[in-house]
């Protein structure tokens, strides 16, 4: 392993490519997914837990997993100091 990739945090980068996955398939279902991201199906669930309790996804009726309310005008939000 370089050294670039040992500060790698994994879990943040398989979130990010859950939320990715979901902007571009979504509405889509866990499994739909953790397929097209290539990681096991429980890894899927249990980030896709963690992304919605924080907004960044929200889980539909039916089951299908859409761009979250921490996602939407996120651009607006941020405010850094100059």
């Amino acid at each position: 392993m370089n050294r670039e990739n040992s500060s790698m945090v994994r879990s943040l980068q398989r979130g990010l490519q859950l939320i990715n996955a979901v902007g571009q398939h979504g509405p889509a279902h866990a499994k739909q997914l953790a397929r097209c991201t290539e990681m096991p199906l429980p890894t899927a669930y249990h980030l896709l837990r963690t992304l919605l309790h924080d907004g960044y996804v929200a889980r539909l009726d039916d089951g299908t997993y859409v761009l979250g309310s921490a996602l939407h005008g996120a651009r607006e939000r941020v405010a850094c100091p100059a």
